[in-house]
């Protein structure tokens, strides 16, 4: 049975692979408006906002032991 801070700890990767996968996908966005010269302000502001957020949750694993 795992204790509840590995149960914890498996949740925070999890989210974190989450987020890196929206990051990509709005970095894939972004990359594709930039071909056509219409850039929006919103995926690229997701893509970092998310790829920060993933960075810490992965830390937070880490730093528990994960």
């Amino acid at each position: 049975m795992e204790s509840a801070n590995e149960e914890v700890g498996s949740v925070l990767v999890i989210v974190a692979m989450v987020l890196g996968g929206l990051s990509v996908l709005c970095i894939g966005i972004t990359a594709r408006q930039c071909a056509t010269d219409d850039v929006a302000p919103g995926p690229p502001v997701v893509a970092l906002l998310a790829a920060f957020a993933s960075a810490a949750l992965l830390l937070t694993a880490m730093a528990q032991g994960h």
